[in-house]
């Protein structure tokens, strides 16, 4: 096991992409091809150019909660958007869709009104919510004194156990699950056991990945301006090939945990993704634990899949149109402004032209007992560090 911790020196690579932002910008902004220049340029919806790509439907799920009571918990129906790309985040975010999510609340023994607790967002992975995982962290906390909502981003947006894997992110994008995550904030912030000033927020690879985009300061007064941040951030094996563009944080802890043997999650990116975070705010703690792959906390059996992954490319968003970037170079396809979902789709769809060779194929993932027990150690000591908590460890 190697414990890199705490927050990260400046260092001059870490200095150096800032000034690269930095002049990006001011690049963009004197060639008159900057935010406002985007916003203004003519839509060229050519079918031979932007196509759309079917997506499911959305479920026809009941009216969304606003508020709720100290007696809620189980299943809740949540307002939120799908916005699907981060130009429209940046660029239109109130007029994305107003679509429904669903989560399910899980309260520990003695939450109430006049205890109120801390609580932790859970995001699932890209394969969907897991045996052995989502949940399983939610009765963990539970036992801990902690309330947990479990936020399925994929139901919600008509991805079911039939749907392929590659249309699964294709549904429902990163950008997604972090309108998610601020909106189920906002929710259960209602809830009068619930501490308000005391929510995380937590994910698994996909999901981790936007718990850590959720630290971006931009994105939470965009989505979330008039309530508390989250008051830390645990990203479980969250691949950081990919940025939001900025390092500005809201100043919120975060904690990575990730195993040296899986591919998907390059160490050396991590660190450097991590000094940014340093720099841009947020105490960093990280962990990688020798030999383990990815997702050790799944019931299914240890090996290799033969799942994509990212190494040896920087993906980004452009800090001010929000357009996908692949080591600072944009491709033929992009999301324009009043765009809808299905062909916003499409444009994704032509991404992976940009990544060239570094998508490799396999990694090892499944069941770890002693990385699963090291992890939620050190889980459960952030939580009580800055939960201010008395955990009593219950594994």
């Amino acid at each position: 096991m190697i414990l890199r911790a705490l927050i990260r020196p400046k260092s001059i690579r870490v200095i150096a992409k800032y000034l690269a932002f930095a002049a990006a910008a001011l690049a963009l902004s004197g060639c008159k091809q900057g935010v406002d220049a985007w916003n203004e340029a003519p839509v060229d919806h050519n079918k031979a150019k932007y196509e759309k790509l079917p997506l499911p439907a959305f479920p026809d799920y009941p009216a969304p909660q606003m508020q709720l009571s100290a007696g809620d918990s189980g299943v809740i129906y949540f307002s939120t958007k799908s916005p699907y790309d981060f130009s429209r985040v940046l660029h239109g975010y109130d007029t994305a869709p107003d679509t429904t999510g669903k989560g399910t609340l899980v309260l520990p023994d003695g939450a109430s009104p006049d205890s109120p607790v801390p609580a932790m967002v859970i995001l699932h992975g890209s394969g969907g919510i897991a045996d052995g995982r989502e949940f399983t962290y939610a009765e963990l906390f539970a036992d801990n004194g902690i309330a947990s909502f479990v936020v399925d981003y994929y139901a919600p947006r008509g991805v079911t156990e039939e749907t392929p894997y590659v249309m699964k992110t294709m549904a429902t994008t990163e950008v997604d699950i972090i309108a998610d995550a601020y909106s189920a904030l906002k929710i259960i912030g209602t809830h009068p056991a619930i501490d308000a000033s005391r929510i995380g927020v937590t994910g698994y690879s996909y999901g981790g990945m936007a718990t850590r985009y959720a630290l971006d300061i931009r994105i939470k007064e965009i989505m979330a301006p008039d309530i508390p941040p989250f008051a830390l951030h645990m990203d479980l094996y969250g691949p950081c090939h990919q940025d939001t563009g900025s390092w500005r944080t809201t100043g919120a802890p975060y904690l990575a945990i990730y195993g040296d043997a899986d591919n998907s999650v390059d160490p050396e990116t991590c660190s450097d993704v991590q000094d940014f975070l340093g720099v841009g705010g947020s105490e960093v703690e990280s962990h990688i634990i020798a030999g383990a792959g990815h997702a050790w906390e799944n019931s299914a059996p240890k090996g290799k899949f033969g799942q994509a992954y990212i190494r040896g490319c920087e993906f980004s968003w452009h800090p001010e149109t929000g357009i996908f970037m692949v080591n600072g170079k944009s491709g033929e396809f992009q999301p324009e402004p009043d765009m809808t979902r299905e062909e916003r789709a499409f444009v994704r769809s032509k991404l992976g032209s940009l990544a060239g060779g570094c998508i490799g194929m396999g990694y090892t993932a499944g069941n770890d007992p002693a990385a699963d027990a090291e992890s939620k150690a050190w889980q459960l000591d952030f939580m009580k560090r800055h939960f201010n908590l008395s955990i009593t460890d219950k594994q």
